[in-house]
């Protein structure tokens, strides 16, 4: 399916969207379920997915019970394990339907889920005419301290699509967080040609950047001005609208590999860069699993919301 059109939602809109599907992720977070407890509980089908493993913690069994009081049917799977979720999608696309809506919170999900469901949608053809995902992140106040944690992984987000394939030099471009060392490993293991920084800036926790910026002076004395971006953690369009201009200069020389470590909404519209231009190549480090207790991950501030319309190939636009 192609993706044709993006804009962003405010979150006191969406009550007067009229919703097919909800998707969710169970995390150790509780703002996990706070759209959940938010919308319309009369939307006919809810998913959810957690990850399937034997310790689940009481504060995760304790938003596993706060879903399924929300009507939430459950999903076990692993975070590498493609098969449920690619399922899931199709279970829910492959209908005789002019529009489908899909409300999906990702707050919580690793980022190869969503990855997943992006991917798999615009990959197949399904039935559906149109398919309308509106995407929720909900904010949090974000760690003060780099965390010290091992890193398990450094490469593509998914294997079979972001591999760097060509001979061109690479250009990197990075959003920072808190964990200087996790960025400098990857940067160590790509050795880019070129290093574009980008720097969250996030109005309901405005102390995050200076820390980012702090964190990262290493790295970021390397770098030139023009190599270092702000961008607003919670405005999805203008992030693509940056990101799509930087990224479309660089590829012209380059390969263009996204590593997004910031906040997800960067995450998310470097994803929905990469449908519109699969040879934009993007990774993941993913980092040995910390338990968190129930008092991190508050929500922090109402969802940042982003609704994206992929239609069928064979479909005609509007």
């Amino acid at each position: 399916m192609e993706l044709i059109h993006l804009q962003e939602i405010i979150f006191n809109d969406l009550p007067r969207e009229r919703f097919d599907c909800f998707i969710a992720a169970c995390g150790y977070q509780p703002r996990c379920y706070y759209l959940a407890e938010k919308i319309d509980s009369m939307i006919p089908r809810k998913y959810l997915l957690t990850i399937d493993e034997p310790d689940q913690l009481n504060n995760r069994c304790k938003h596993l019970e706060i879903f399924k009081q929300q009507g939430f049917k459950n999903y076990y799977t692993a975070v590498n394990e493609s098969k449920a979720i690619e399922d899931l999608v199709s279970e829910i696309c492959d209908i005789n339907s002019d529009q489908l809506n899909l409300l999906i919170d990702y707050s919580c999900m690793p980022k190869k889920w969503y990855a997943l469901i992006i991917d798999s949608i615009s990959r197949n053809n399904f039935r559906a005419r149109k398919i309308n995902l509106f995407l929720s992140y909900t904010p949090k106040l974000f760690e003060r301290n780099p965390e010290k944690k091992s890193i398990d992984y450094i490469g593509p987000m998914l294997y079979n699509r972001d591999n760097l394939k060509d001979k061109k030099p690479v250009s990197m471009i990075a959003s920072l967080d808190n964990n200087p060392a996790f960025i400098i490993e990857a940067v160590n293991k790509v050795r880019p040609q070129h290093l574009l920084a980008f720097i969250p800036q996030c109005a309901h926790d405005p102390d995050y950047t200076r820390l980012v910026l702090e964190n990262n002076k290493t790295l970021l004395d390397r770098l030139d001005n023009k190599s270092i971006i702000p961008y607003d953690a919670n405005r999805p369009k203008d992030i693509n609208a940056i990101l799509t201009s930087h990224c479309l200069d660089e590829r012209i020389t380059s390969e263009v590999l996204i590593l997004p470590q910031g906040p997800k909404t960067f995450s998310m519209m470097s994803l929905l860069l990469s449908v519109r231009y699969p040879d934009i190549k993007l990774w993941e480090i993913v980092a040995g699993e910390r338990k968190t207790d129930a008092g991190h991950g508050l929500p922090a501030a109402n969802p940042v919301i982003v609704k994206v319309t992929f239609l069928n190939d064979e479909a005609d636009i509007d």
